[in-house]
């Protein structure tokens, strides 16, 4: 479920880029491309791994690809390069799969914990 949300909300970003003012302005635009792409991807590809504590890792790596996409957004609402209405929305979501990340990252690593260097001797 929450690949999907990260991979429609990447799907709206990419659609938000490609037209207005935005489209123009590359560095943001590539910027904003790349965190909101990365929130899937890095969820796909801690699936992909072989512990559950490296999934976890690749889940705090979507996590951060959220916070950094909010803050572009934001960047762009303020410059007004896009809508304010649409950013709140895109923030709204951006949260709620943050949540959704920070609870499987929690519930992973309750079930995984790796022993201390001092219980190995």
């Amino acid at each position: 479920m929450v690949w999907q949300r990260s991979y429609a909300l990447a799907g709206a970003v990419l659609d938000l880029t490609e037209v207005g003012s935005l489209s123009k302005r590359y560095w943001l635009k590539d910027q904003l491309e790349r965190a909101a792409s990365s929130i899937h991807a890095n969820i796909a590809e801690g699936n992909g791994r072989s512990t559950p504590l490296d999934y976890a890792a690749f889940l705090d790596r979507a996590r951060a690809s959220a916070f950094e996409t909010d803050a572009w957004l934001l960047t762009a609402a303020d410059r007004q390069l896009i809508d304010r209405g649409v950013q709140l929305g895109l923030a709204s979501e951006i949260d709620e799969i943050s949540a959704i990340l920070f609870a499987m990252i929690r519930t992973i690593r309750a079930k995984h914990t790796l022993d201390s260097r001092d219980h190995q001797r």
